[in-house]
């Protein structure tokens, strides 16, 4: 079983019905299947291979993806703004056979093929080089939709609303859970959170995915509540409280999902809004199914749903532990614990004081090198209309400890977003290494 099978059952079940929304544009079950089977008679004639898609628009993304999948192909998502020569050392390094960046071309003629079980490629997301490639069955990621649809309410009828690449997992993920369902898919491609809250306001979305750095940016243009959603889902990052509280205004009817995961694993961990308000600064319990331990600070993660050649249990360096209750505790990855002074201290914890501190509209705390102390921290800041950052500083010493106060700041009129809309870390450093406020 595929994605592609799927597409092609519900085409017949319900070939009128809406599969895709983009920019005012439908399209429906039967004319996305046409299109991924056209699509996939372009690969006839040449042996079953791997495949990068490098495409700027989701919906051309998705077809290839799904035709690749119809001729037997192993469809790999890349980021939508790879250059030709990226694209072409992405596939020398990671060894892939052909690209599609809107023309088709050889890659890695030489690249081996998975076996027959596996239906797709996922990248890392590292930060740091060129992601490392991993191949998926289709069990090992639809296997747990069943559970997540029931828990996220995805069924027939739902619209959901995402912004973005489906090269990001978050999103390709909720992609996977609609078309396992047969729903409706809203496809934002702008940046621009204006266009956002009109398309919800055209459009009776009932799911809501986006990182919380964007649902943050939404909030900000919603003028009344909205009952038609059910499920607002956030992962990636934290989630603070000041901000779930307003989500649950604008969505009155929604329950509120922040999850834990990540591209090698799938869900790990999740919590709803009430238990959100209960444990700040958790990203919840493990999933069913799915067992997580704490070893030495480290996160250790066992459960069946797992790319292929991934020995469990695993830790991909992420640093947290359990609260008393049993819930996890996120502190980031290890890159995000620094020592200062001798203190042992959390980017994830200082930022999640700031972003509950009134005055405070968002905030993204990194390391900084020291030439005193070795590590400092140093915060990003955006504040909130007519706030002062003196008086944010003297609110924020009440939440933390001395040794955890910032000690560099920078004020900027929005936080910098990478190309999947997650806080772009290695800008926000690159800012502390110009003049301090």
């Amino acid at each position: 079983m595929d994605y592609a099978q799927w597409v092609e059952h519900w085409a017949g079940m319900q070939p009128l019905k809406p599969f895709f929304i983009e920019k005012d544009c439908r399209y429906t079950y039967a004319a996305v299947c046409r299109q991924m089977k056209a699509y996939a008679r372009r690969l006839q004639g040449r042996s079953r291979s791997t495949l990068l898609i490098v495409r700027q628009d989701p919906v051309e993304q998705l077809i290839a993806f799904l035709g690749a999948e119809t001729a037997g192909w192993v469809p790999i998502l890349g980021h939508p703004d790879l250059s030709p020569a990226a694209a072409d050392e992405l596939c020398r390094v990671r060894q892939i056979g052909w690209i599609d960046d809107g023309k088709l071309r050889p890659g890695c003629l030489s690249a081996p093929v998975p076996s027959r079980s596996v239906c797709m490629g996922v990248f890392s997301s590292g930060s740091t080089g060129l992601p490392k490639l991993y191949y998926r069955t289709y069990e090992s990621w639809a296997g747990f939709i069943p559970e997540q649809n029931r828990a996220f309410q995805i069924n027939g009828d739902t619209l959901a609303f995402v912004e973005g690449s489906m090269s990001f997992t978050g999103n390709l993920s909720v992609w996977s859970s609609v078309v396992y369902a047969g729903g409706t898919l809203f496809i934002a491609t702008s940046l621009h959170s204006r266009l956002w809250a009109e398309a919800l306001e055209r459009y009776p979305a009932t799911l809501i995915y986006l990182v919380p750095v964007k649902l943050k940016l939404l909030l900000g243009r919603l003028q009344h509540p909205s009952r038609t959603v059910r499920t607002v889902m956030a992962g990636s990052q934290l989630l603070e409280g000041p901000a779930a509280r307003r989500l649950k205004h604008f969505f009155p009817e929604s329950q509120l999902w922040l999850y834990y995961g990540a591209s090698e694993l799938d869900y790990i961990t999740w919590l709803t809004y009430e238990e959100l308000l209960a444990h700040p600064g958790s990203v919840g319990r493990p999933c069913p199914g799915v067992t997580v331990k704490c070893r030495d600070g480290l996160i250790y993660v066992d459960t069946p749903y797992h790319v292929e050649g991934l020995a469990q249990p695993c830790t991909l360096g992420d640093r947290g532990y359990f609260d008393e209750d049993g819930y996890l505790i996120f502190q980031g990855r290890s890159g995000q614990v620094i020592n200062k002074g001798g203190f042992t201290l959390s980017c994830c914890r200082v930022e999640q004081a700031l972003l509950q501190t009134e005055g405070i509209a968002d905030a993204c705390v990194v390391p900084v090198r020291d030439e005193k102390r070795g590590e400092d921290l140093g915060a990003a800041v955006v504040l909130a209309t007519g706030a002062a950052l003196q008086q944010v500083r003297r609110d924020l010493r009440e939440r933390l400890l001395p040794a955890e106060f910032p000690g560099y700041w920078k004020i900027v009129e929005e936080l910098p977003l990478s190309a999947v809309g997650k806080v772009d870390q290695r800008r926000v450093a690159a800012l502390f290494k110009r003049p301090y406020v």
